[in-house]
């Protein structure tokens, strides 16, 4: 069967005209895609991961799709070609469900196709033609929000009748949270806002599909959105994140001086006295999971310079949460406006965990669930992709002051020291305190047989 086949008679004349068939079939593309060129601006919300953050991993299945591509950074990739026919049909079933019609759609993008390219970097505007960009929003958008259907309407039907394996979703929901596998989110907008769904609205659907994508143990009750997101991977960013702030001139200043030196060799800058896990539990530190998911939500907390609880929010690790990870690491590094929460955490914990026994002693607290399988490997991804990374110097500033605060008090008094030990030699796990009640308890029925008996035998 041809692929004109499959275009509604509707819509002959409207794609004759109109829309660019190598783009919506996926037929004789070219395989020769031009590798990321420079662009002189570089100010784009939609950026390709730098040559930098490519070389601290030697696989690129954190950069680049393994099914779908969305937009034109990977557009035209030979391996990719089965997924290019399948956004066709899954396009057209969002626009019938939704009961629009293309041609509005087409000139609906059209209208804004120099806006909505100039969030990418500018060789794509060179490359490809307005009607090959138009239709290439178009196809992606409309796939892109029908995958999001899919996965929230409860309907009979929906991606469960392409018979994919529980693998190829995976799959699939990966490579749309991948930073170069990103469509503008006004791109979007324009398609769902006049779109008719019973049940659940667009802006629903799309908040319930991020929260999913979430590795956390714990469901969260809601999120906060941001304001004006560039599109899926910033709307991630906002889930982990629940809040974004921006960072003041004097902060942008010092962190742009760190940057610097960080690329001529020297070390991150030094977040505090103490090195890991294993340290601050010596100090009489505790961890304990946050109320929240938010990675924002870190507190610690010190009783009288004797025992501290630093509350970390639980997280899960696996493949894909790497993944995920690497991206909103490599989103942050080209955000002009440096929110660096993400990264910021990750080096937060990259400051606690420097042997796989502190990542054993995470699982231990419940604040670290691990599903990679080795603690080392754990460890080392913290070691050899977080220590490269040069956080905001302001986020999570009064969490460290505190804990060094209490590391520097503890120290100090040889009372404290004794009574944190004697707290972790005796109260440390249950059966230690059940020993020790045990003992005092045999202790008081020895003096209690020992008074009975001399007072029985004064009475005789």
């Amino acid at each position: 069967m041809r692929d004109e086949d499959f275009v509604p008679v509707e819509y002959k004349n409207f794609f004759e005209e109109n829309i660019d068939n190598e783009i919506w079939f996926g037929r004789e593309v070219s395989t020769d895609i031009e590798e990321g060129i420079p662009n002189p601006n570089g100010c784009q919300k939609i950026s390709k991961v730098s040559t930098t953050l490519r070389n601290i991993l030697d696989s690129i299945e954190w950069i680049e799709p393994s099914v779908i591509s969305i937009g034109p950074y990977h557009y035209g990739r030979d391996y990719l070609q089965e997924g290019q026919k399948l956004k066709s049909l899954c396009a057209q079933m969002f626009i019938d469900e939704s009961n629009q019609q293309m041609e509005l759609l087409y000139h609906t993008v059209e209208k804004e196709i120099e806006e909505l390219t100039n969030h990418y970097e500018h060789w794509v505007r060179s490359q490809y033609s307005t009607k090959k960009l138009t239709t290439m929003l178009l196809l992606d958008g409309c796939f892109l929000l029908y995958v999001i259907y899919c996965f929230c309407d409860s309907k009979e039907g929906g991606f469960n009748s392409w018979k994919f394996t529980n693998h190829q979703m995976a799959c699939i929901k990966q490579d749309l949270f991948l930073l170069e596998n990103q469509l503008p989110f006004r791109v979007l907008y324009l398609l769902y806002r006049n779109a008719q769904f019973s049940g659940m609205s667009m802006e629903d659907m799309i908040e319930e599909f991020v929260i999913t994508n979430i590795p956390m143990p714990r469901g969260i009750s809601g999120i906060l959105r941001t304001d004006t997101p560039c599109h899926l991977l910033h709307f991630l960013q906002g889930a982990f994140l629940g809040r974004l702030e921006a960072t003041t001139s004097q902060q942008q200043t010092q962190l742009r001086r760190e940057r610097k030196s960080f690329r001529k060799g020297q070390e991150r800058p030094n977040w505090g006295t103490y090195k890991n896990v294993q340290q601050l539990m010596a100090a009489g530190i505790r961890f304990k999971p946050s109320k929240s998911n938010y990675l924002t939500d870190i507190s610690f907390t010190s009783y009288f310079g004797i025992t501290g609880c630093l509350r970390l929010p639980p997280i899960t690790i696996n493949t894909s949460t790497l993944i995920t990870f690497l991206n909103l690491i490599a989103f942050e590094s080209s955000d002009t406006t440096n929110h660096l929460g993400v990264i910021s955490y990750l080096c937060f914990l990259d400051s606690l965990i420097d042997h796989w026994d502190d990542v054993k002693e995470l699982q231990s607290a419940r604040v670290l669930h691990n599903f990679v399988g080795d603690q080392r490997e754990v460890a080392q991804f913290f070691n050899h992709v977080c220590g490269k990374l040069v956080p905001n110097p302001v986020t999570y500033r009064d969490v460290q002051q505190q804990i060094e605060a209490h590391v520097e008090r503890y120290y100090r008094s040889k009372t404290r020291i004794w009574l944190s030990q004697c707290r972790y030699t005796y109260f440390g796990s249950p059966w230690s305190i059940i020993a020790l009640i045990g003992a005092v308890l045999g202790l008081f029925l020895t003096a209690v047989q020992a008074y009975t008996s001399v007072f029985s035998d004064s009475t005789k």
